[in-house]
């Protein structure tokens, strides 16, 4: 395999996914059996979070999976909200994680269940760290690039694992100079983390179901293409669907009311290839000619 043709599939979103899948598996175990046998509450409640990682990131690949198949009869809009549901799913099992690693560390902080922790569990708080960086990099990258809402939402979640690494260490390494209490206290923060990220997740994938308009500078940019088609007078309304990473367009342009009804057709269609040869993650563009009105003097 060519270095260009291996790029490319490494940048396919569910190669990415599976590389999250089986990194996850190994720090999973790695960090599990790293904060009981280095006596952490912390690197076991980031164990726990790595565990959520493997649930959400087979439900993200299993959502890219069903999102790719083609429009048919039933859905002739095509697939692609099944990535947003996944992302939905992944949001709201990172919530669940949070509220669960937080109310165990308040427990642990209320019983006064302290314990020195080992080296083992710090070594595995900074191994955490350094590969769920690497992942969040490589993901969110992958994610932007296909536009794919499941792999976005999964690279956030490696990166909340980041975070949760970083207070784990934190509080581990703290421990150890007697202050046994910021172990578990460690644990509260990263709870904290992983809630915010959960609603962060799910804020955008509702924006996505109720049909939310893009970022205005998407918007600009399909009115700086249409008005550079000859023949167009003016855009009359713009609206844009999306479904999970593509974006179906509806587009009402004024003509000149004099021109053939073959013409207005030739207008229209330049506008549509114009779209979808310009601007990524197109799916469809649906152009309405409507006969420009006289302006008012």
């Amino acid at each position: 395999m060519s270095k260009e043709k291996f790029g490319q599939w490494l940048f396919r979103p569910k190669v990415c996914i599976q590389i999250g899948l089986f990194s996850n598996i190994a720090l999973t175990i790695f960090k599990f059996f790293a904060g009981i046998l280095g006596l952490s509450r912390a690197m076991i409640a980031d164990a726990m979070h790595s565990f959520s990682d493997i649930l959400t990131t087979i439900i993200a690949y299993i959502g890219i999976c069903v999102g790719e198949r083609p429009a048919d009869e039933d859905h002739p809009y095509g697939h692609g909200n099944a990535e947003t549901i996944a992302a939905s799913l992944v949001s709201l099992i990172i919530l669940v994680i949070g509220v669960w690693t937080g109310i165990s560390a308040i427990l642990a902080i209320i019983h006064e269940q302290f314990k020195a922790p080992l080296n083992i569990a710090l070594l595995a708080a900074i191994v955490s760290i350094i590969v769920k960086e690497g992942l969040f990099r490589y993901t969110i990258k992958v994610g932007k690039k296909s536009n794919s809402p499941a792999v976005v939402a999964d690279a956030w979640h490696h990166r909340s694992d980041a975070y949760s690494s970083i207070a784990a260490l934190i509080g581990i390494a703290a421990a150890k100079f007697s202050f046994l209490f910021l172990d578990p206290l460690a644990g509260v923060i990263i709870s904290g983390f992983i809630i915010s990220i959960s609603f962060r997740l799910m804020r955008e994938n509702v924006g996505i179901m109720m049909d939310e308009k893009p970022h205005s500078a998407f918007i600009n940019n399909i009115r700086t293409i249409v008005r550079g088609i000859e023949g167009v007078r003016k855009i009359d309304s713009i609206k844009v669907h999306r479904r999970g990473p593509k974006f179906t367009i509806d587009l009402e342009v004024a003509v000149d009311s004099d021109i053939s009804v073959d013409e207005g057709h030739r207008i229209a269609a330049n506008v549509r290839e114009a779209l979808l040869s310009k601007i990524q993650n197109i799916r469809d563009v649906m152009v309405h000619v409507n006969p420009a009105l006289p302006e008012k003097p």
